[in-house]
């Protein structure tokens, strides 16, 4: 049955209105059938609240009663959002860093120290920028994958995070002696021809107090070589000083200023390491120059939290 031109039903072939033709003729009363009851009128929809499930990391929207987390606002929604989505980023950054494959071999490497319990190592930027992956090794704890954490590109320092859990770590003099030189050693693994797989003492003379490049480093004579880079300089009592950057180059330094410089080398000095780690909340540990070891005593301290960085390509 429907409803026809204004507003009457259409009863069939030939009937009209409420009161029109049969089919057989003639005019009846006609009573349009009860229309059906309308619909009851839908029950209200439960609200539904925006939940995040902690222990799953997840948002969703659900109804009060079904989360099980806690009821977030849109704005806490889209910072938890973001948050997650930065974790992510950054654990696939680091896996990719971290985690040599088959494709890569180690291309160069250069020294570090853990300067804390908690795995982490120091060392320069330059050895490890432009690292596919990037492994630390030591002689007591092998070889270990480990991603930058911390890095100044122009202060030439990086940190590491490794999963290693030094016995020992490098302390810091918090006052190194800037009224003369100082007879110290630089332990690390410097590139001898071959891959330096222990670490070696080098005798170095130190002058804190000379610094250069705006106070950031001073100078250290010895025999400093490709892989010394990011190795603690150490005084007489095995106390950090410095931090060697790099070599300077004696060609051009000559014909820079005339001047024939062999065996010299730069190191970032403790204030400026201090400065890089503090607002980072890296740990280290600062102690006063102790008594005086011998230059094996040195090696074997050093050797315990002295690193090989290895750079993977």
């Amino acid at each position: 049955m429907r409803w026809g031109l204004f507003g009457l039903r259409e009863l069939g072939l030939f009937g009209l209105g409420f009161c029109g033709l049969t089919a057989l003729g003639g005019c009846v009363a006609y009573s349009p059938p009860d229309l059906a009851d309308p619909p009851a009128a839908a029950s209200a929809e439960p609200p539904i609240a925006i939940c995040y499930e902690p222990d799953q990391d997840v948002v969703s929207r659900v109804t009060p009663a079904d989360c099980r987390g806690r009821v977030v606002t849109e704005e806490e929604a889209e910072a938890l959002a973001d948050a997650r989505a930065r974790r992510h980023r950054a654990q696939i950054i680091g896996d990719r860093q971290s985690r040599p494959d088959d494709k890569v071999e180690i291309r160069t490497a250069g020294s570090g120290f853990y300067i804390n319990s908690q795995g982490q190592v120091l060392t320069g930027f330059h050895v490890v920028a432009r690292c596919a992956a990037v492994t630390v090794s030591t002689i007591t704890g092998g070889r270990t994958p480990a991603h930058v954490v911390v890095s100044d590109y122009g202060l030439d320092l990086a940190v590491l995070q490794t999963k290693a859990r030094p016995k020992s770590f490098a302390r810091f003099n918090p006052a190194p002696d800037r009224d003369r030189s100082l007879t110290g050693s630089v332990v690390g693994y410097p590139a001898l021809g071959a891959a330096t797989i222990v670490p070696s003492r080098t005798p170095v003379e130190a002058w804190p107090a000379q610094l250069t490049s705006g106070g950031t480093e001073f100078s250290v004579e010895g025999r400093i070589r490709a892989g010394h880079s990011g190795s603690p300089v150490l005084d007489q009592s095995g106390r950090v000083i410095g931090l060697i950057r790099s070599k300077v180059d004696a060609v051009t330094t000559y014909r820079e200023t005339g001047q024939v410089v062999e065996d010299v080398a730069q190191a970032v000095t403790n204030e400026t390491i201090f400065r890089f780690l503090a607002p980072q909340h890296v740990s280290h540990v600062t102690q006063a120059r102790g008594p005086e070891l011998s230059d094996d005593e040195i090696l074997e301290r050093a050797s315990a939290f002295a690193a090989r960085v290895e750079c993977w390509n």
